[in-house]
């Protein structure tokens, strides 16, 4: 007998399969997907945990161009209550960068970036529409 938690279930693998073959055929416009055989400048966590977000780790800081960013919340407007959780794994950075990214939602785009690890030319890049995520240990506004 299917529940209606098992319903939802399978409604939400098919949206995340979706989603994840959607935002896979847009970032090979700007660069290559990881492989088993070879590195690439960007990889899904092509595993699906429960929660309605798709994770992409972004290897090549060049994939933070707003124009790249805007393309995905437009993929993710389809899904309103999904996100794509857009996290910078810049190779030789595991260890000393600390945890950043995107969180990037139909209506915004959360901003955990800390520009201060990266390259000048990267410094300044700005989303239209973003916000700060709250500091830790600080209130999150009303």
């Amino acid at each position: 007998m299917t529940t209606d938690e098992d319903r939802l279930h399978e409604e939400r693998l098919r949206t995340f399969s979706h989603l994840e073959d959607t935002i896979e055929q847009f970032m090979s416009q700007f660069g290559r997907p990881d492989s088993l055989s070879t590195d690439g400048d960007f990889c899904l966590v092509g595993d699906y945990w429960g929660y309605p977000q798709v994770k992409v780790g972004i290897h090549d800081l060049a994939l933070l161009r707003p124009e790249i960013v805007k393309g995905l919340q437009r993929i993710i407007a389809n899904s309103p209550e999904w996100e794509i959780v857009y996290t910078v794994a810049v190779r030789g950075h595991y260890d000393d960068w600390p945890d950043m990214g995107l969180y990037i939602r139909a209506k915004e785009i959360v901003d955990t970036l800390q520009r201060q690890y990266f390259p000048k030319e990267f410094q300044a890049i700005r989303y239209e529409g973003s916000r700060r995520a709250a500091e830790p240990g600080s209130k999150r506004p009303a």
